[in-house]
């Protein structure tokens, strides 16, 4: 796999956009949570919770497999988004679903800077191609 290191090296940036750096086993790079609330005239009705997670040291299909395998869904969270920088499935999906979607959905993308993206994660690619031109 090739070098993404320097997408780590923008740590200012992805602070600002509310990324806090994140690993699991083999995986490493930035997470953050989204809040979304659900409104009423008078007051909001419900909230619940969405995760991205931006991954740029990873195996590929291994970390794949065992994402699909072995993650597990959390409370109030309706989607799990895993954006995997430089993986070799440009532009796939991959979708896994807790308790037929009851328990939330796990997402599983992968991107190559400046290559096709899934269009779920067009929110995601900018910062990424930001980080990924920067000479810092």
């Amino acid at each position: 796999m090739s070098d993404y290191s320097k997408l780590a090296r923008n740590s200012e940036m992805w602070t600002y956009l509310g990324f806090t750096p994140w690993e699991q086993g083999s995986m490493q790079g930035v997470s953050r949570q989204i809040t979304m609330v659900k409104g009423s005239l008078m007051l909001p009705i419900a909230k619940y919770y969405a995760w991205d997670y931006i991954v740029w040291l990873h195996r590929d299909g291994p970390d794949i497999e065992w994402l699909l395998r072995e993650w597990k869904p959390l409370p109030d969270v309706v989607t799990q988004r895993f954006l995997l920088v430089g993986g070799s499935g440009s532009d796939k999906r991959r979708v896994k679903s807790f308790a037929f979607g009851f328990r939330g959905f796990l997402e599983i993308y992968s991107y190559t800077p400046g290559g096709p993206y899934h269009p779920k994660v067009k929110d995601l690619i900018p910062p990424v191609d930001l980080a990924w031109k920067d000479p810092a």
